[in-house]
Parts: C-alpha cells; structure tokens; sequence
C-alpha cells in the first residue's frame, strides 16, 4: 500500500478542478460557486487531505493562532471561559495556545517574555484571563504591541479604560453585576427580609470586590441593611467558620429577617451547614443565595439559589473581538452572542454580559 501524502493536485484530479480552485475553497475565498466548492470539500474527505497549516500560513500571512494567558485556573469561572474561548477559536479554524501563570510570582518583565513568546510563534492576538488588579495591570501597561482582549471585572472600569492605550486594540469584557444584584435584592425585600448577611471573597480579586459593592449599592438602593463578612477566599470553610462564630449568641436573633448572599457557591455552602449546625432551616429561617451555578448546586438540600455569570458567553464574545481586531470575517455565524452584551456607559471598549438569576428552593421568591 502506497503511503504517499496526498497532495492538494490529488484533491483537483479527484474533484475535476483545477488546484488553483482548492486552494480558493481551503482559503474560503467567495470566488467559488456553491456547487464547486461541495465537490471540492467531498473530495478533501474521500482523500482525507490534511491542508499545510505553515503553507497556508506562508501565503496568507496569516497564522490563525491566538493566545490565552491565565491565572487561578483551580477556579470554575477562568476554567469554563477558557474552554469557551477555545471552543469558539476551533470553530473558527483558529489554534489557541495557553500559557498559565502565578501571579504572586509574575512581574511585568515576565508577562512581556510570555507575550514576546507568542509572538515569536506567530500568535495574531491575546486573551487575557485577569481575575486580579495586579494582572489587569501588566495586562494594560505591557509594551508587546500585539491586539489583546482583557478579561475581567467591571469595577472601576472606567478610570481602568481612560488609561493611555489604544482602544482599536485593546478590548475588555466583563460579567455586569449591576442589574442582577438589583433583581436579587428586590425579591428578598417583597419576601420579608430586612437584612443581607453578605460573605465576600478575597479582595485582591476584581470578581470579590466587583460583587460585593453592587450588592452594598442595591441593597442601600432597596433601603435595606448590608453587613459584610470578609470571608479572605473562595473556600466553603472560611464561610462556615467566620459564620460559626457570629452564631455563637443566640442564632435566631441574630440572624431574624436576615438572608445570606455569598461571593461564589462554596462559600454559600459554607454558610448553609453553618446554619444548619446552630438549628436554623434553610429557606424557613434563613434564605441563602450563591454564585456560579456550579454543577451540582441544583441537587443540593434545598437546591440552593445562585447566579449563572455566562461564563461561557464572555468567553465567546472575546473570541468575536479578537475576530473583529484581526480583520477574520464570521460568514454563516448562527452564534447571536454578539447581540447579548452593552458597552459600558462612556467606553468604547468595555463590553458587558448580563449574568442570570437562577431561583431554587432555598429563597421564598
């Protein structure tokens, strides 16, 4: 048996066309009928031809390579919106190539030596990932001039986007909180509460600090009462611990007509067994709400009530302007995620994805 590669003159032979023209179809060129173009891909599939991606890329200039860099990937939120992004660029016929990084040890010496790497391999864009100040910042101010869609929290954004840079290559995205913080607040004030027991996660995170302050400002919007708990990380056992210990007095004083609204789902379920523990039921005396749908959260007892951040969406929609900066059109995109984000009041590049509440058993509304 014959193990010759098969070469894109095989493809034109078995397809009746001239090579010029699968080479148009490889391209995706729109200078090819509709007819020609199914008899030249059935023939790429009954030959199994695998196009030259260095070929290709010598013609075209261009590599379809993008790159993602990221940290705290322990976490579901920077886990689930790398896999959109990888998903969408595939998609796309664009590679993706991941460099995660630990940002207590990360200056911006290092973040550049990444980002001249990329380049060197060819890469066309970044993605960054930056749940942190420290990396939003060596993302804004490195000097690689290279396009780059930031990831992160919209807190702040609008002292962050008046920074000197280029907004025509520079581009963020963020989960907007805003809107469903109000709606989660609303709810429990039609069911009684009064006060919300807020645990917050570690303020060096955007994410942290970001939900935590528009849950302040709808609560003070609703004129209800706001106490805060800085739980110091995203664990359930710092939640139990720090609510433990405020429920050694009397527990069903102190927590009457009171909800509890955690940063992410583990802290809430930290909170919840605390509760739990000190003979309070969950939703009857206390009402507990989370953060990030994680798998799972349905099936707990109740199904706890919780946020979904649309990982996924931010995801994509970083895909779609790293697309637009690059110049890749999106031909026959069935995808109506461009549709669902705002800009950011006064910015031309903060691009915001609306978060959803999903109501379960353990809250009355």
């Amino acid at each position: 048996m014959s193990t010759r590669k098969v070469s894109i003159v095989d493809v034109a032979k078995e397809a009746g066309v001239s090579y010029q023209t699968v080479s148009r179809v490889i391209n995706n060129s729109p200078a090819v009928r509709e007819a020609t173009r199914r008899k030249v891909q059935e023939a790429i599939r009954q030959l199994n031809y695998h196009p030259s991606l260095s070929a290709q890329s010598l013609k075209t200039q261009r590599t379809r390579m993008i790159g993602v860099i990221a940290s705290q990937t322990q976490y579901s939120g920077p886990l689930l919106t790398i896999s959109a992004i990888e998903r969408m660029a595939r998609s796309r016929n664009l590679f993706v190539s991941v460099a995660t990084v630990d940002e207590s040890r990360l200056n911006p010496a290092d973040f550049s030596e990444i980002e001249e790497s990329f380049v060197k391999l060819g890469v066309e864009a970044v993605v960054i990932v930056a749940p942190t100040e420290a990396m939003v910042t060596l993302a804004v101010e490195s000097h690689v001039n290279i396009p780059r869609v930031i990831i992160t929290a919209p807190e702040g954004m609008q002292q962050l986007s008046s920074r000197n840079f280029d907004s025509s290559r520079v581009k963020f995205v963020s989960t907007n909180q805003d809107a469903v913080s109000e709606q989660i607040v609303h709810g429990l004030r039609a069911s009684g509460i009064e006060r919300v027991l807020y645990i917050s996660g570690p303020q060096q995170w955007r994410d942290a600090y970001t939900r935590c302050h528009a849950c302040v400002r709808a609560c003070e919007h609703n004129s209800l009462t706001v106490q805060v708990i800085d739980a110091g990380d995203w664990l359930s056992m710092n939640s139990y611990d720090k609510l433990t210990a405020l429920l050694q007095a009397d527990a069903s004083t102190v927590m009457k007509n009171t909800a509890i609204w955690a940063a992410n789902d583990l802290l809430a379920m930290g909170a919840r067994r605390a509760l739990l523990e000190a003979g309070l039921d969950v939703p009857g005396d206390v009402q507990v709400i989370g953060y990030d749908d994680m798998p799972g959260t349905e099936s707990l007892v109740p199904p706890l009530t919780t946020v979904n951040p649309n990982y996924e969406k931010v995801g994509s929609i970083a895909m779609r302007l790293v697309l637009d900066l690059l110049g890749y059109t999106a031909e026959d995109d069935e995808d109506d995620s461009v549709e669902e984000y705002t800009l950011l009041d006064g910015s031309d590049c903060v691009y915001l994805v609306e978060p959803r509440l999903v109501l379960r058993a353990s809250t009355l509304s």
